[in-house]
């Protein structure tokens, strides 16, 4: 914007005769408003399409549709089922992969048709993601504006993050911003938003929170309990947590697989301290393991948490014409409710 501001000006002053006074005034709105903060552009552009997912809205629609019908994939696709939906007010989210759909599509594909069955529609999606790029705050929520892909905006919920604004984190309020930087090229929450678009039609809005700081002893708790509070106090609110994260990296299939297979044992049977103290000590090269505690940290406060791991598989397995030479990427569908 200071760029955009800057030509506007130099090319004022070096041809003046060009300029009408509704332009002098243009520029002059835009400084006064870029310094009181008032000129901001918070849309977000996806990034993602036609690399991480197709790049038009008629192919990414066909691109999940088979990500439900293919060999790895949930089997048939929700939409033309819509008789076998059932409303569960005790289901709180899923954990999600978040690599190119060729790879984890159809593994994503179990969990969102299991969403679909629960909620025949939804007001607030709470994306929870890692940040790989290391940029903006510690803890970062998506201020204002839309989300954009290819089937369509998305507004961003105002009232949760005007909430959040208000909401008193304590000691790790500093840790906590408002921001779009973090987000701007981030994919592991933006990977998400397509699934839930085939299935209801941007009819929900969505909340972002990019987890650069996922510190089991202070983000996950910090979050946790905010995302309780949020909910305990909007009832009437239909709301899922997604929490976006892959599993193992490693250039072995079978290091990945075990390591893997003893982490998702360890969630089902919610023993987070000892998941935690496995993922430092293995150490298991797991991307969004906040995002996954602290969803799971969250059902805990509900009650008695229910941990489903409805389908694993790594990109060897869903995609091996395209494995990379043995690299492996672990990838998990997983419900979570509580009792």
């Amino acid at each position: 914007m200071k760029k955009i501001f800057n030509k506007l000006l130099s090319t004022r002053n070096s041809h003046t005769f060009l300029f009408s006074s509704k332009i002098d005034l243009f520029i002059s709105n835009l400084y006064n408003g870029m310094k009181s903060k008032k000129v901001i552009i918070l849309d977000r552009r996806c990034s993602e399409a036609g690399s991480w997912y197709a790049g038009t809205a008629s192919s990414l629609k066909q691109q999940i549709h088979d990500s439900f019908l293919s060999e790895w994939g949930y089997g048939k696709d929700p939409l033309e089922h819509p008789q076998e939906r059932s409303s569960d007010p005790n289901f709180l989210g899923i954990v999600s992969p978040h690599a190119g759909y060729v790879y984890s599509g159809s593994i994503a594909s179990h969990g969102y048709a299991e969403v679909f069955k629960r909620f025949e529609s939804l007001d607030t999606v709470i994306l929870l993601g890692p940040n790989h790029r290391g940029k903006g705050a510690p803890i970062s929520f998506y201020p204002a504006g839309q989300w954009h892909t290819p089937l369509g905006s998305v507004s961003i919920n105002e009232d949760l993050i005007r909430f959040a604004k208000n909401y008193d984190f304590g000691e790790g309020g500093n840790r906590i911003g408002f921001e779009e930087s973090a987000h701007s090229f981030e994919h592991s929450i933006a990977i998400q938003l397509p699934f839930l678009q085939y299935l209801y039609n941007n009819h929900f809005q969505i909340a972002p929170i990019c987890m650069g700081d996922q510190s089991y002893h202070l983000a996950v708790p910090l979050l946790s309990k905010f995302l309780v509070d949020y909910i305990n106090t909007h009832p009437n609110e239909r709301i899922l947590i997604v929490a976006s994260s892959d599993f193992s990296h490693e250039n072995n299939y079978d290091i990945s697989v075990n390591n893997d297979k003893k982490m998702l044992s360890f969630l089902e049977n919610m023993e987070l301290d000892e998941a935690e103290d496995y993922r430092r000590k293995k150490p298991v090269t797991m991307c969004g393991y906040g995002p996954v505690f602290t969803l799971l940290k969250t059902a805990q406060k509900f009650g008695k948490p229910s941990v489903d791991v409805r389908k694993y598989a790594t990109n060897i397995d869903t995609n091996p014409d395209r494995s990379g030479g043995g690299y492996t990427v672990g990838y998990a569908s997983i419900l979570v409710s509580y009792q």
